[in-house]
């Protein structure tokens, strides 16, 4: 990182006025201008690239359509209820697998003898689903024929956890208290040799008798979360009713043997990262994309980044850039972004979409909090001293009138990058859009001791002025859906509130903001990312 005094750049640009219901004091109105004709005026960036990082740049046409999120196919309809249903042959043939894989549970017996001693349990019914969700049935599956009269089934056995104190372990029934393991294999033994039954004269006799058995599974196996166990505990009840009711009045659907198993299974692979991309808003732009693969010696970690020509590209004139993090999301905006700049709206600017490798699942948070929180000094120095110098070296990129775009956990990068931007010598960006910065978030608080990003990282104890334009946005209705998260700490909209009261309180004239009506977390970035751009790059 360089640490010399952030030199002026020439051309600036002032972003229009929307209010957040503070005021951030006496801002001007203007905008910037996108392509000139020569490249001469461009300001250039000294790159800080080791050897290592040159060696390895590669470029080349767009591959990202053999990494998009592709619809996947459902293995359970999801059109109401469904029912796999085993006939006797599947279930002797899944019990003749269990056996052979695990013959120290059937202390010695024969195959022959094992089936005769469980044949009476090889139920048709072997998995309900819902909607496409499977259903836990607590052991009271749906009896098939069932027409909603009398019913007599196998009692609940007397049920146990089973937990240990570090050395040993023992039994807990539902009241917490210690079964010795001599009596409580003795119960249910007596139970499996005896077959109790319990008959009911109707189904609405049989109701509350689900009740108390999920009561017992839920007082045996205790949620971490008591409200959501409430909630569990309810809608659990009503499956396992909805589960009898289709099959009491015959409108459920079939399901083949095997099914149960494919749909657990599906959990236990692994989800191969993929970018969310309108294909064939992306498809139309494809020509004037070129993919490039930058590593970072820091950080350890290859980027994908997308640069979007704008239309009559001309490599003698200069253009800005639009810069965005996030690219498993915003290349897919991209799209619009230079549609606009087709149909005359916008001024010509290039594009920049910042990604992570294919094998990188840019939308886990794990990912981003690593690189906006936890190393994002690291980032911030790959950005301002690699990743632009570079691009200024392929394009002749006005540096003094580019813009650096970032959205949630990247909101509160954008806020540490133009924040810390003093510290380098190379300026990249004249422009920073904090878009929804969750202040709040538990990956974000960690790296900034909960207080400094409140000081803006002490920019103004080092300043005595601020030279960059800010545009700060957010949805009006997206505080309700992180609430949980928040306890003590700023909600979004709040957040984004307090920084423009500290920022009008140290003086600072060109920083606006807008909140988008009728939107959440997220929804309004299209229309703010097209709106933006039109605005701050208008057509000559």
């Amino acid at each position: 990182m360089k640490r010399s005094l952030a030199f002026l750049l020439s051309i600036t640009l002032i972003l229009s006025a929307a209010s957040c219901g503070v005021s951030s004091g006496n801002s001007s109105s203007g905008s910037g201008t996108a392509a000139t004709e020569s490249a001469a005026e461009a300001v250039k960036l000294t790159n800080h690239m080791t050897e290592k990082e040159l060696s390895k740049i590669s470029v080349g046409e767009l591959t990202v359509f053999d990494h998009e999120q592709k619809e996947k196919e459902s293995i359970v309809p999801e059109d109401g209820v469904y029912i796999e249903l085993w006939t006797y042959d599947d279930n002797l043939a899944d019990y003749k697998k269990y056996y052979e894989e695990y013959p120290e549970d059937f202390d010695g017996m024969s195959f022959e003898e094992a089936v005769e001693l469980n044949d009476k349990y090889f139920k048709e019914f072997h998995g309900g689903f819902i909607n496409g969700e499977n259903v836990f049935t607590f052991n009271l599956d749906p009896i098939i024929g069932y027409d909603g009269g009398e019913l007599t089934i196998d009692q609940r056995p007397p049920v146990f956890s089973i937990t240990d104190d570090g050395e040993n372990y023992y039994y807990v029934d539902a009241d917490k208290n210690k079964v010795p393991e001599e009596e409580a294999v003795e119960r249910l033994t007596r139970y499996y040799n005896e077959q109790p039954k319990i008959t009911f004269e109707s189904f609405e006799e049989f109701k509350p008798y689900i009740k108390e058995c999920i009561d017992l599974n839920m007082a045996l196996y205790p949620m971490e979360n008591p409200e959501y166990e409430d909630v569990y505990r309810k809608e659990s009840y009503d499956e396992v009713i909805e589960l009898w009711e289709a099959v009491i009045d015959k409108s459920y659907k079939t399901l083949p043997a095997g099914t149960s198993d494919k749909w657990f299974a599906q959990f236990d692979t692994p989800a191969e990262p993929v970018w969310e991309i309108d294909h064939d808003k992306v498809e139309a732009i494809a020509p004037y994309v070129k993919e490039y693969n930058i590593y970072d010696e820091q950080l350890d970690t290859n980027f994908v980044v997308h640069v979007t020509l704008p239309p009559d590209f001309d490599p003698e004139k200069t253009y800005p850039a639009y810069v965005l993090t996030d690219a498993v999301w915003r290349f897919n905006n991209c799209a619009d972004m230079r549609k606009s700049m087709e149909d005359g709206k916008a001024g010509d600017v290039i594009l920049i979409s910042i990604g992570y490798d294919y094998s990188i699942d840019g939308a886990d948070d794990t990912y981003r909090i690593k690189y906006f929180c936890d190393r994002c000094e690291d980032f911030l120095n790959f950005i301002t001293d690699d990743l632009m110098p570079y691009m200024g070296e392929q394009y002749n990129i006005d540096f003094g009138n580019s813009t650096f775009y970032g959205h949630s956990l990247g909101g509160t990068f954008a806020h540490y990058a133009v924040f810390n931007s003093d510290k380098y010598e190379n300026q990249p960006f004249k422009n920073y859009i904090i878009g929804s910065p969750a202040f709040w978030s538990p990956g974000f608080l960690p790296y900034t001791d909960g207080e400094s990003f409140k000081h803006e990282y002490g920019y103004f104890d080092r300043n005595d002025s601020f030279d960059k334009n800010l545009f700060i946005c957010g949805g009006a209705d997206e505080d309700p859906v992180y609430e949980e998260y928040y306890g003590e700490n700023d909600s979004t909209l709040v957040g984004i509130q307090h920084l423009m009261e500290r920022l009008e309180n140290n003086g600072v004239t060109t920083a606006e903001c807008k909140i988008y009506p009728n939107s959440e977390h997220y929804q309004f970035i299209p229309e703010m990312l097209v709106e933006t751009l039109e605005k701050y790059y208008p057509a000559e």
